[in-house]
């Protein structure tokens, strides 16, 4: 059983370590403290679950922040999504023509270029890790999705999910760069 004692001096040795892990699922610094802060309540407010002899309470803690992330963005994509078919107005138009971008074209054209080599690497990097390591073995390293799996330890729907998500926000942030020159 964990004492009060006990998670204050977890709470202040690993705070740091946490805010890292958090922000680079966030990737930006209060919604990574607030992961942080969230993790650390539900710890308290679920100190009596907590099995020393199943994890260490690093990895316990690690696991509550992460379906915590993972429930959150869950959440917003509930609440953000919007049909491509949906109609705009009375003219006919749906979200999907408002949102074709006829610079995908020129950017494809543009990929086999060093600078382009450049840009994918820059983009990469602002993608999550879980994300980006998918994304490297199956679109860099050509490992199947299988293989993908059992090397990141996750189900083979996560894998799947990691490359829709992670090749959508590669693609999102190419054009964001292809209109700077």
């Amino acid at each position: 059983m964990l004492t009060t004692g006990d998670l204050e001096r977890f709470v202040d040795e690993y705070a740091d370590k946490a805010y890292s892990y958090a922000y680079g699922l966030c990737n930006n610094e209060p919604d990574a403290r607030e992961l942080v802060q969230a993790a650390f309540v539900r710890l308290f407010e679920h100190a009596g679950r907590y099995d020393r002899a199943r994890s260490s309470l690093e990895n316990w803690y690690l696991t509550l922040l992460r379906h915590i992330y993972v429930d959150g963005v869950r959440r917003w994509e509930r609440k953000s999504r919007l049909s491509l078919d949906f109609p705009l107005g009375q003219d006919g138009l749906t979200v999907a023509d408002v949102v074709a971008d006829p610079r995908e074209a020129a950017l494809l054209d543009r990929l086999e270029s060093q600078e382009s080599a450049e840009q994918i690497r820059a983009a990469l990097a602002t993608l999550a890790p879980a994300v980006r390591a998918a994304l490297m073995l199956v679109d860099v390293d050509g490992l199947g999705y299988e293989e993908t799996a059992q090397v990141l330890d996750c189900p083979l729907g996560t894998v799947r999910s990691r490359i829709n998500r992670g090749r959508a926000s590669l693609r999102r942030k190419l054009l964001e760069m292809e209109v700077t020159p």
